[in-house]
């Protein structure tokens, strides 16, 4: 049998002036959100994240899907203004996909053009891959639980 050749020339392509990176919906880490605000200050940023969808007093929160059960603040507020149909508010939060704009509002705030309910399993997976992808491609760090295990 022949080896199958994996093509990986596409990470060498470079953004062009018809489709430049700010056009798309990078995916940020929950835990990542703060962090990006504060170095990108007042500028909008388009984003893509998964959390858990909480209605908390009328408001739209984000929490990470790995939330410990000392977490008790949610990380990320969501507006939903610009979407067609928002969601209701609910006792019962849910995992969600959120594709929007990020601004710091006195704490980080996704304004949501698209948010996508999702079953947990189908939300776990995703946000694992997508984080694995983002940290090949953006050439972020790996983890410091990775770094320490022993390759032998």
């Amino acid at each position: 049998m022949e080896a199958i050749k994996k093509d990986i020339s596409y990470q060498e392509m470079p953004f062009c002036v018809n489709t430049p990176c700010h056009d798309f919906y990078i995916y940020t880490d929950l835990k990542d959100v703060a962090e990006k605000c504060l170095i990108f200050g007042d500028e909008v940023i388009k984003c893509r994240t998964i959390g858990i969808l909480k209605s908390i007093n009328g408001r739209f929160y984000l929490t990470d899907l790995n939330e410990t059960q000392c977490q008790s603040e949610p990380l990320v507020q969501v507006s939903v203004v610009y979407l067609k149909s928002p969601p209701q508010s609910t006792v019962i939060p849910y995992p969600v996909q959120v594709f929007g704009t990020l601004q710091w509002k006195n704490r980080p705030v996704i304004f949501a053009k698209i948010l996508q309910v999702m079953t947990v399993t189908t939300a776990i997976r995703m946000k694992n891959s997508l984080s694995s992808i983002t940290s090949l491609h953006l050439a972020r760090n790996l983890p410091v639980h990775e770094e320490q295990q022993d390759p032998t």
